[in-house]
Protein backbone atom coordinates (compact mmCIF):
# COMPACT_ATOMS: atom_id res chain seq x y z
CA UNK A 1 0.00 0.00 0.00
CA UNK A 2 1.23 3.34 -0.91
CA UNK A 3 2.14 5.87 2.04
CA UNK A 4 0.52 9.00 2.14
CA UNK A 5 0.51 12.52 3.31
CA UNK A 6 -2.13 13.77 6.20
CA UNK A 7 -4.22 15.37 3.53
CA UNK A 8 -5.16 15.08 -0.45
CA UNK A 9 -2.29 15.03 -2.83
CA UNK A 10 -3.11 17.88 -5.92
CA UNK A 11 -0.97 16.85 -8.36
CA UNK A 12 0.00 19.04 -11.49
CA UNK A 13 0.35 16.79 -14.30
CA UNK A 14 -0.41 20.32 -16.89
CA UNK A 15 2.29 19.10 -19.51
CA UNK A 16 1.30 15.43 -19.80
CA UNK A 17 -2.50 17.38 -20.59
CA UNK A 18 -1.34 19.65 -23.16
CA UNK A 19 -0.39 17.51 -25.74
CA UNK A 20 0.13 13.07 -26.31
CA UNK A 21 3.99 14.09 -26.82
CA UNK A 22 6.27 10.99 -25.19
CA UNK A 23 8.76 13.64 -24.15
CA UNK A 24 10.29 13.52 -20.56
CA UNK A 25 8.03 15.46 -18.16
CA UNK A 26 5.12 14.11 -19.91
CA UNK A 27 6.12 10.82 -19.22
CA UNK A 28 7.38 11.43 -16.04
CA UNK A 29 3.48 12.63 -15.12
CA UNK A 30 1.65 9.61 -16.95
CA UNK A 31 4.13 7.53 -14.86
CA UNK A 32 3.46 8.92 -11.57
CA UNK A 33 -0.47 9.41 -12.73
CA UNK A 34 -0.75 5.42 -13.04
CA UNK A 35 1.17 5.46 -9.75
CA UNK A 36 -1.08 7.31 -8.02
CA UNK A 37 -4.33 6.98 -9.61
CA UNK A 38 -6.13 4.49 -7.12
CA UNK A 39 -5.90 6.29 -4.11
CA UNK A 40 -8.91 8.46 -2.89
CA UNK A 41 -6.95 11.15 -2.40
CA UNK A 42 -5.50 11.82 -5.15
CA UNK A 43 -6.61 14.87 -7.38
CA UNK A 44 -4.86 15.32 -10.73
CA UNK A 45 -5.19 18.80 -11.97
CA UNK A 46 -3.92 21.47 -14.57
CA UNK A 47 -3.24 25.15 -14.44
CA UNK A 48 -5.56 27.28 -16.93
CA UNK A 49 -2.94 29.85 -18.07
CA UNK A 50 -6.27 32.47 -19.45
CA UNK A 51 -7.65 32.10 -16.17
CA UNK A 52 -5.09 31.91 -13.62
CA UNK A 53 -6.33 28.96 -11.47
CA UNK A 54 -5.77 25.38 -11.23
CA UNK A 55 -8.69 23.16 -12.41
CA UNK A 56 -9.78 19.86 -12.25
CA UNK A 57 -9.35 17.40 -15.49
CA UNK A 58 -11.72 16.17 -18.20
CA UNK A 59 -12.04 13.60 -19.68
CA UNK A 60 -9.50 14.66 -22.84
CA UNK A 61 -7.10 15.50 -20.17
CA UNK A 62 -7.65 11.92 -18.82
CA UNK A 63 -7.31 10.46 -21.63
CA UNK A 64 -3.81 12.07 -22.49
CA UNK A 65 -2.52 10.88 -18.99
CA UNK A 66 -2.91 7.56 -20.31
CA UNK A 67 0.75 5.61 -20.86
CA UNK A 68 -0.54 4.10 -24.36
CA UNK A 69 0.01 7.85 -25.98
CA UNK A 70 -2.60 9.24 -28.78
CA UNK A 71 -1.35 9.81 -32.10
CA UNK A 72 -0.01 13.73 -32.90
CA UNK A 73 0.64 15.51 -35.91
CA UNK A 74 1.06 18.80 -37.27
CA UNK A 75 1.75 21.50 -34.71
CA UNK A 76 1.53 18.74 -31.92
CA UNK A 77 4.77 17.49 -33.00
CA UNK A 78 6.46 21.06 -31.71
CA UNK A 79 7.42 20.67 -27.92
CA UNK A 80 7.54 24.25 -27.54
CA UNK A 81 7.18 26.44 -23.77
CA UNK A 82 4.20 27.90 -25.18
CA UNK A 83 2.64 25.00 -26.75
CA UNK A 84 -0.30 25.36 -24.37
CA UNK A 85 -1.23 28.30 -24.09
CA UNK A 86 -3.72 29.00 -27.29
CA UNK A 87 -5.51 25.74 -25.84
CA UNK A 88 -6.10 27.23 -22.50
CA UNK A 89 -7.60 30.34 -24.06
CA UNK A 90 -9.45 28.54 -26.89
CA UNK A 91 -11.25 26.48 -23.66
CA UNK A 92 -11.56 29.11 -20.85
CA UNK A 93 -14.98 28.80 -20.97
CA UNK A 94 -15.77 25.26 -20.29
CA UNK A 95 -12.48 25.31 -18.04
CA UNK A 96 -14.35 28.24 -15.80
CA UNK A 97 -16.56 25.31 -14.26
CA UNK A 98 -13.65 23.75 -13.25
CA UNK A 99 -11.46 25.93 -11.32
CA UNK A 100 -10.63 25.29 -7.87
CA UNK A 101 -12.18 28.10 -5.87
CA UNK A 102 -9.88 29.06 -2.69
CA UNK A 103 -11.79 27.32 -0.27
CA UNK A 104 -11.44 23.97 -1.97
CA UNK A 105 -8.49 23.77 -0.31
CA UNK A 106 -7.59 23.11 3.01
CA UNK A 107 -4.69 22.95 5.67
CA UNK A 108 -2.59 19.41 4.97
CA UNK A 109 -3.38 19.41 1.62
CA UNK A 110 -0.39 19.04 -0.64
CA UNK A 111 -0.18 20.92 -4.16
CA UNK A 112 2.40 18.64 -5.87
CA UNK A 113 3.73 20.07 -8.92
CA UNK A 114 5.97 18.15 -10.62
CA UNK A 115 5.82 20.62 -14.03
CA UNK A 116 7.67 23.89 -15.30
CA UNK A 117 6.55 26.89 -13.66
CA UNK A 118 7.22 29.67 -16.68
CA UNK A 119 3.70 30.69 -16.55
CA UNK A 120 2.65 32.47 -13.84
CA UNK A 121 1.81 29.50 -11.14
CA UNK A 122 4.17 31.41 -8.49
CA UNK A 123 1.48 33.82 -7.66
CA UNK A 124 -0.95 31.16 -7.69
CA UNK A 125 1.29 29.01 -5.35
CA UNK A 126 1.75 32.19 -3.41
CA UNK A 127 -2.42 32.55 -2.57
CA UNK A 128 -3.10 28.86 -1.92
CA UNK A 129 -4.90 29.01 1.96
CA UNK A 130 -1.89 28.56 5.03
CA UNK A 131 -1.57 25.41 5.91
CA UNK A 132 -1.52 24.03 2.16
CA UNK A 133 2.20 22.10 1.63
CA UNK A 134 3.73 23.58 -1.24
CA UNK A 135 6.22 20.92 -2.96
CA UNK A 136 7.51 21.54 -6.65
CA UNK A 137 10.21 19.96 -8.70
CA UNK A 138 13.10 21.56 -10.27
CA UNK A 139 14.17 19.72 -13.79
CA UNK A 140 16.88 21.90 -14.90
CA UNK A 141 18.23 25.52 -15.80
CA UNK A 142 19.26 24.84 -19.05
CA UNK A 143 17.40 28.14 -20.17
CA UNK A 144 19.64 30.14 -18.52
CA UNK A 145 22.94 28.08 -18.77
CA UNK A 146 23.20 28.84 -22.58
CA UNK A 147 24.22 31.81 -22.20
CA UNK A 148 23.55 34.51 -24.92
CA UNK A 149 21.48 31.77 -26.92
CA UNK A 150 19.50 31.71 -23.74
CA UNK A 151 16.56 34.31 -25.34
CA UNK A 152 13.00 33.78 -24.15
CA UNK A 153 13.74 30.24 -22.84
CA UNK A 154 16.12 32.16 -20.03
CA UNK A 155 13.33 34.00 -19.40
CA UNK A 156 11.03 31.42 -18.85
CA UNK A 157 13.57 29.57 -16.68
CA UNK A 158 14.47 32.75 -14.68
CA UNK A 159 10.64 32.85 -13.74
CA UNK A 160 10.37 29.43 -13.15
CA UNK A 161 12.96 29.47 -10.95
CA UNK A 162 11.47 32.49 -8.90
CA UNK A 163 8.17 30.60 -8.70
CA UNK A 164 9.69 27.91 -7.03
CA UNK A 165 11.09 30.23 -4.31
CA UNK A 166 7.42 30.01 -3.05
CA UNK A 167 7.20 26.65 -2.54
CA UNK A 168 7.92 24.44 0.73
CA UNK A 169 9.76 21.99 -0.33
CA UNK A 170 11.75 21.29 -3.89
CA UNK A 171 12.77 17.71 -4.81
CA UNK A 172 15.77 18.26 -7.77
CA UNK A 173 15.83 15.77 -9.94
CA UNK A 174 20.18 15.85 -9.66
CA UNK A 175 22.40 17.17 -7.68
CA UNK A 176 23.34 19.58 -10.49
CA UNK A 177 19.74 20.67 -11.14
CA UNK A 178 20.10 21.53 -6.85
CA UNK A 179 23.35 23.39 -7.15
CA UNK A 180 21.60 25.24 -10.05
CA UNK A 181 18.94 26.57 -8.25
CA UNK A 182 20.48 27.18 -5.11
CA UNK A 183 22.92 29.44 -7.11
CA UNK A 184 20.38 31.31 -9.14
CA UNK A 185 18.09 31.16 -5.81
CA UNK A 186 21.35 33.54 -4.38
CA UNK A 187 21.81 35.68 -7.68
CA UNK A 188 18.19 36.88 -7.33
CA UNK A 189 18.19 37.60 -3.67
CA UNK A 190 15.92 34.93 -3.38
CA UNK A 191 15.24 33.56 0.46
CA UNK A 192 15.93 29.39 -0.71
CA UNK A 193 12.95 26.80 0.12
CA UNK A 194 13.80 23.52 1.60
CA UNK A 195 15.66 21.17 -1.21
CA UNK A 196 16.44 17.50 -1.26
CA UNK A 197 18.12 15.81 -4.43
CA UNK A 198 15.43 12.52 -5.41
CA UNK A 199 15.99 11.40 -8.48
CA UNK A 200 13.42 10.20 -11.31
CA UNK A 201 12.36 6.67 -11.32
CA UNK A 202 12.39 3.91 -14.49
CA UNK A 203 9.06 5.56 -16.01
CA UNK A 204 7.87 2.13 -17.29
CA UNK A 205 5.82 0.18 -16.01
CA UNK A 206 6.00 -3.81 -15.67
CA UNK A 207 8.79 -6.53 -14.82
CA UNK A 208 11.95 -5.11 -16.62
CA UNK A 209 13.04 -6.84 -20.16
CA UNK A 210 14.92 -9.89 -20.12
CA UNK A 211 17.44 -10.77 -22.30
CA UNK A 212 21.51 -10.54 -23.68
CA UNK A 213 22.64 -7.66 -25.80
CA UNK A 214 21.84 -7.75 -29.66
CA UNK A 215 25.97 -6.70 -31.18
CA UNK A 216 24.37 -8.32 -34.28
CA UNK A 217 21.52 -5.71 -34.61
CA UNK A 218 24.08 -2.94 -35.91
CA UNK A 219 21.06 -0.43 -34.90
CA UNK A 220 22.08 2.97 -32.74
CA UNK A 221 18.53 4.79 -31.19
CA UNK A 222 18.56 8.28 -29.99
CA UNK A 223 15.49 9.73 -28.06
CA UNK A 224 15.25 13.08 -27.76
CA UNK A 225 13.48 16.38 -29.07
CA UNK A 226 14.94 18.35 -32.27
CA UNK A 227 16.47 21.07 -29.94
CA UNK A 228 20.21 22.53 -30.23
CA UNK A 229 21.49 21.13 -26.65
CA UNK A 230 20.56 17.94 -27.66
CA UNK A 231 23.37 17.77 -30.17
CA UNK A 232 22.08 16.00 -32.95
CA UNK A 233 24.19 17.63 -35.87
CA UNK A 234 27.50 16.63 -34.41
CA UNK A 235 26.02 13.08 -33.73
CA UNK A 236 25.03 12.91 -37.65
CA UNK A 237 28.85 14.80 -38.05
CA UNK A 238 30.29 11.42 -36.05
CA UNK A 239 28.07 8.98 -38.03
CA UNK A 240 29.13 9.91 -41.34
CA UNK A 241 32.93 9.50 -39.67
CA UNK A 242 31.88 5.77 -39.31
CA UNK A 243 29.90 5.65 -42.44
CA UNK A 244 32.68 6.94 -44.69
CA UNK A 245 35.41 4.57 -42.98
CA UNK A 246 33.10 1.34 -44.02
CA UNK A 247 31.28 0.64 -40.97
CA UNK A 248 27.44 -0.60 -41.43
CA UNK A 249 24.78 0.23 -39.10
CA UNK A 250 21.26 2.22 -38.50
CA UNK A 251 21.02 5.11 -36.87
CA UNK A 252 17.58 5.61 -35.66
CA UNK A 253 16.43 9.11 -34.34
CA UNK A 254 12.85 9.43 -32.39
CA UNK A 255 12.03 12.73 -31.20
CA UNK A 256 9.60 15.63 -31.93
CA UNK A 257 10.69 19.38 -32.99
CA UNK A 258 11.03 22.14 -30.41
CA UNK A 259 11.72 25.43 -31.66
CA UNK A 260 11.02 25.05 -36.10
CA UNK A 261 14.50 26.77 -37.33
CA UNK A 262 16.78 24.17 -35.55
CA UNK A 263 14.38 21.06 -36.37
CA UNK A 264 14.58 22.35 -39.62
CA UNK A 265 18.32 22.01 -39.74
CA UNK A 266 18.56 18.58 -38.08
CA UNK A 267 15.68 17.36 -40.81
CA UNK A 268 17.70 18.52 -43.66
CA UNK A 269 20.83 17.09 -42.28
CA UNK A 270 18.91 13.75 -42.38
CA UNK A 271 17.12 14.02 -45.89
CA UNK A 272 20.99 15.04 -47.52
CA UNK A 273 22.12 11.73 -45.39
CA UNK A 274 19.51 9.43 -46.31
CA UNK A 275 19.62 10.79 -50.38
CA UNK A 276 23.22 9.30 -49.90
CA UNK A 277 22.40 6.30 -49.10
CA UNK A 278 23.01 6.37 -45.52
CA UNK A 279 21.25 4.46 -42.96
CA UNK A 280 19.29 7.22 -40.83
CA UNK A 281 15.50 7.73 -39.85
CA UNK A 282 13.79 9.95 -37.38
CA UNK A 283 9.98 9.81 -36.03
CA UNK A 284 9.21 12.35 -34.60
CA UNK A 285 6.81 10.79 -32.03
CA UNK A 286 5.93 7.66 -31.01
CA UNK A 287 3.87 5.58 -28.33
CA UNK A 288 4.78 3.68 -25.04
CA UNK A 289 4.89 0.33 -27.40
CA UNK A 290 6.75 1.57 -30.00
CA UNK A 291 9.44 3.49 -26.87
CA UNK A 292 9.94 0.25 -25.62
CA UNK A 293 10.70 -1.78 -28.52
CA UNK A 294 12.83 0.56 -30.23
CA UNK A 295 14.62 0.06 -26.91
CA UNK A 296 14.56 -3.90 -27.09
CA UNK A 297 15.55 -3.76 -30.78
CA UNK A 298 18.73 -1.68 -30.78
CA UNK A 299 22.06 -2.66 -30.20
CA UNK A 300 22.60 0.10 -28.25
CA UNK A 301 21.87 3.86 -27.50
CA UNK A 302 23.90 7.26 -27.81
CA UNK A 303 22.79 10.54 -25.54
CA UNK A 304 24.72 13.10 -26.92
CA UNK A 305 22.97 15.86 -25.27
CA UNK A 306 25.42 18.62 -24.15
CA UNK A 307 23.27 19.85 -21.52
CA UNK A 308 20.49 17.75 -19.04
CA UNK A 309 18.57 18.31 -15.79
CA UNK A 310 18.89 14.28 -15.31
CA UNK A 311 19.45 12.50 -18.94
CA UNK A 312 15.91 9.60 -18.77
CA UNK A 313 16.94 8.04 -22.05
CA UNK A 314 19.95 6.93 -20.62
CA UNK A 315 17.89 5.10 -17.49
CA UNK A 316 15.53 3.72 -19.96
CA UNK A 317 18.18 2.16 -22.34
CA UNK A 318 19.56 0.87 -19.51
CA UNK A 319 16.50 -0.83 -17.72
CA UNK A 320 16.24 -2.61 -21.37
CA UNK A 321 19.63 -3.84 -20.81
CA UNK A 322 20.92 -1.79 -23.82
CA UNK A 323 24.67 -0.18 -23.16
CA UNK A 324 24.85 4.03 -23.77
CA UNK A 325 27.49 5.96 -25.18
CA UNK A 326 26.99 9.28 -23.47
CA UNK A 327 29.02 12.32 -21.45
CA UNK A 328 30.49 11.93 -18.08
CA UNK A 329 29.99 15.43 -16.67
CA UNK A 330 27.25 17.07 -15.05
CA UNK A 331 23.61 15.45 -14.08
CA UNK A 332 24.79 13.21 -16.86
CA UNK A 333 27.45 11.70 -15.13
CA UNK A 334 25.69 10.90 -12.12
CA UNK A 335 23.37 8.70 -14.00
CA UNK A 336 25.87 6.94 -16.23
CA UNK A 337 28.31 6.44 -13.30
CA UNK A 338 26.38 3.21 -12.24
CA UNK A 339 27.94 1.15 -15.33
CA UNK A 340 26.49 0.61 -18.74
CA UNK A 341 27.93 3.56 -20.24
CA UNK A 342 30.69 4.28 -22.96
CA UNK A 343 32.20 7.43 -22.53
CA UNK A 344 32.83 10.18 -24.64
CA UNK A 345 33.41 14.03 -24.93
CA UNK A 346 30.16 14.86 -26.87
CA UNK A 347 31.11 18.31 -27.78
CA UNK A 348 33.74 16.51 -30.13
CA UNK A 349 32.16 14.33 -33.26
CA UNK A 350 35.39 12.41 -33.54
CA UNK A 351 35.52 11.39 -29.89
CA UNK A 352 32.01 10.64 -30.27
CA UNK A 353 32.38 8.75 -33.15
CA UNK A 354 35.56 6.97 -31.39
CA UNK A 355 33.05 5.96 -28.48
CA UNK A 356 30.30 4.69 -31.00
CA UNK A 357 32.64 2.89 -33.02
CA UNK A 358 34.23 0.83 -30.04
CA UNK A 359 30.39 -0.75 -29.38
CA UNK A 360 30.19 -1.24 -32.79
CA UNK A 361 33.36 -3.58 -33.37
CA UNK A 362 34.09 -4.38 -29.83
CA UNK A 363 31.81 -7.75 -28.88
CA UNK A 364 33.70 -7.91 -25.88
CA UNK A 365 33.58 -4.98 -24.35
CA UNK A 366 29.83 -4.42 -26.04
CA UNK A 367 28.97 -7.96 -23.92
CA UNK A 368 30.87 -5.83 -20.47
CA UNK A 369 28.98 -3.02 -21.03
CA UNK A 370 25.49 -5.25 -21.26
CA UNK A 371 26.47 -7.13 -18.12
CA UNK A 372 27.21 -3.68 -16.30
CA UNK A 373 23.76 -2.51 -17.41
CA UNK A 374 21.93 -5.68 -16.37
CA UNK A 375 23.64 -5.46 -12.86
CA UNK A 376 22.09 -1.75 -12.20
CA UNK A 377 19.15 -1.70 -9.60
CA UNK A 378 16.22 0.53 -10.69
CA UNK A 379 13.76 2.90 -8.68
CA UNK A 380 10.85 2.07 -9.46
CA UNK A 381 7.37 4.91 -9.04
CA UNK A 382 6.40 3.12 -5.68
CA UNK A 383 9.79 3.63 -4.01
CA UNK A 384 9.93 6.87 -5.34
CA UNK A 385 6.51 7.85 -3.77
CA UNK A 386 7.64 6.18 -0.82
CA UNK A 387 10.78 8.20 -0.80
CA UNK A 388 8.81 11.73 -0.91
CA UNK A 389 6.74 10.80 1.43
CA UNK A 390 8.97 9.98 3.69
CA UNK A 391 10.82 13.27 3.02
CA UNK A 392 8.13 15.40 3.50
CA UNK A 393 7.99 14.13 6.86
CA UNK A 394 11.54 15.47 8.34
CA UNK A 395 11.50 19.47 9.44
CA UNK A 396 12.57 21.49 6.42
Amino acid sequence: MLPWPAGRVFADMTSACQSPLNTGVKRIQRGLHACLRGHPGYIPVAWQSSLRGCRTLGPEDLALLEPGGAAASGLQLYDAPLAGTWGDWRRRRTDAARLLPPEAWRAGDVFFCPDLLWDGRGAFVRRLPPGVVKVGVFHDAIGLRRGWRAGVDGWLCARGIRALAAFDRVFCISREAEADLLHYWRKEGLRPAATRVLPWPVPFEGPRPEGAGRFGARELLYVARLEEHKNHLRLLDACEMLWSRGLEFRLRLVGCNAYPGHSARVRRRITALARRGRAVDLRAHVDEAALRAAYRDCAFTVFPSLLEGFGLPILESLWHGRPVVAGTSGALGEVASGGGCEPCDPADPASLAEAIGRLLTDESRYLNRCEEAARRPFTRWPDYWAALCAALEERP
